[in-house]
């Protein structure tokens, strides 16, 4: 009777511990689509191009949150520290998705870091369903092939315009050599020009055409289109250092203008400083891209900067551009083009997720995402769906079918003038232009007394 009782006793004491097993011993994670969303961003945490990028999608979701988080549930931000390399880019891609569990990241806008993190998202998207967009990229090859890949690479996104959409805004800044276009400053229509490219991957297309497209070289197009002499014309390392002797060249060619098609990794703070002193700096320069598009160039620069024309995201695009500004300003967090479209992926990511009613079908959250729509400080995000190489899935920016030309309602870009005590003069979108107010190098030099 004794073993009998015992026997009894250790059954129910064991199956005691199976119910009280699995009621306590589960996930400690809430459940699917009921705990935070997971997103976040792989990239260089502490580069001048990036930080600011990861800083503005922490201000963005922080608003989110604060508003009551994307259907009910609170959204979890998370960076992965690539330090600009590629292998430790994707390990950190592996860490975003299979370990903090992120169902959205955005990657370091390097085409070189965007397409070895497309290739391990592409690995990991069977077992780990999740979203990369590609956050100021231009490689024509981060989407290109998910045209004709689509089933395995439709969750591949860029946030920015790629390599043949570039040609639209090329086109618009070559127009300042005609009297009659809507950037032509007042007695400022330069002919004979001097391009300096970035050498880097992005910029290829550009110096060798793209003919999936009928592209030309950006050296034909000037002349083509615009009846531009390109009386100069190099690649330059992004690290240039010493630029004299290229800005010494292009003093003998003749150029009225050097158009360098930059990003933020070409240090252009080190090319204005010394064009202000060389024999070039009567030749009006212009800043495509990089860290000349705020107003903290003026600083890095010592006012050298003062004549300078750039690409500026500090001046107003839209209406709501300058709201913005301030807003990141307030944080210290300069705004590039890119951050502006880093903080842009957090919004559509949350309209994406409320029409898809959910993060739990990655298909159904993928389509929500083709069709989403929003407005940002630099006007419309939405999807591109035309099926042109590099477009499909990348920002409406350019026109697919005539890529030299803007789209219908496109992200805006803008465009300013550095002159007395940094002021960033406006010059494009004409809503907002003051280009009565375009003065030449040499003329701000005399005004401030510099010789």
């Amino acid at each position: 009777m004794r073993s009998k009782g015992v026997i009894f006793l250790l059954f129910t004491v064991l199956t005691l511990i199976a119910v009280l097993g699995v009621a306590g011993c589960g996930p400690s994670q809430p459940a699917t689509g009921k705990g935070p969303i997971v997103i976040g961003y792989v990239g260089t945490a502490s580069g001048p191009g990036t930080k600011p990028c990861i800083d503005v999608q922490k201000m963005a979701v922080e608003e989110i949150n604060a508003a009551g988080g994307i259907l009910g549930r609170p959204v979890k931000y998370v960076v992965e520290d690539g330090k600009g390399e590629t292998s430790l880019s994707v390990a950190g891609v592996t860490r975003m998705v299979m370990g903090s569990g992120a169902v959205f990241y955005s990657a370091e806008g390097r085409t070189e870091i965007c397409m070895a993190a497309k290739q391990k998202t592409l690995e990991l998207y069977p077992s780990y369903p999740h979203i990369m967009i590609a956050n100021g990229a231009s490689g024509v090859e981060v989407t290109e092939s998910v045209l004709t890949n689509y089933e395995k690479e439709k969750m591949i996104f860029r946030d920015f315009n790629p390599e043949p959409g570039h040609y639209a805004w090329a086109s618009l800044i070559y127009s300042m050599s005609d009297p009659n276009s809507q950037i032509a400053a007042p007695g400022f229509h330069p002919k004979k020009w001097a391009l300096l490219y970035e050498n880097m991957a992005w910029t290829l297309l550009f110096r060798n055409g793209y003919p999936p497209l009928n592209l030309p070289t950006w050296d034909q197009m000037a002349k083509d289109d615009w009846g531009i002499d390109v009386v100069y014309s190099k690649p330059v390392a992004a690290r240039t250092g010493m630029w004299l002797p290229i800005l010494d060249a292009v003093s003998k060619s003749g150029a009225e203008m050097i158009f360098c098609v930059s990003s933020w990794f070409t240090d252009t703070e080190v090319l204005t400083k010394q064009w202000a002193d060389s024999p070039a700096k009567d030749i009006q320069l212009f800043l495509y891209g990089g860290v000349g598009q705020t107003h903290d160039f003026w600083q890095m620069t010592g006012g050298k900067a003062l004549g300078v024309w750039t690409a500026s995201y500090e001046t107003p695009i839209t209406e709501d551009t300058m709201a913005f500004v301030d807003k990141a300003r307030a944080r210290g967090i300069p705004t590039q083009m890119h951050v502006h479209c880093a903080y842009d992926d957090v919004y559509l990511f949350k309209k994406a997720v409320e029409m898809a009613g959910g993060t739990d079908d990655m298909d159904k959250l993928i389509a929500a995402y083709e069709q989403a729509e929003i407005r940002g400080p630099i006007g419309r995000y939405k999807v591109e769906m035309a099926k042109k190489p590099g477009f499909f899935h990348s920002r409406v920016a350019a026109n697919p079918d005539n890529p030299r030309q803007l789209a219908d309602d496109p992200m805006m870009i803008g465009m300013a003038q550095f002159q007395a005590n940094g002021e960033m003069v406006p010059m494009y979108p004409p809503k907002f232009a003051q280009l009565d107010r375009y003065k030449s190098p040499a003329q701000l030099r005399a005004e401030a007394g510099i010789k």
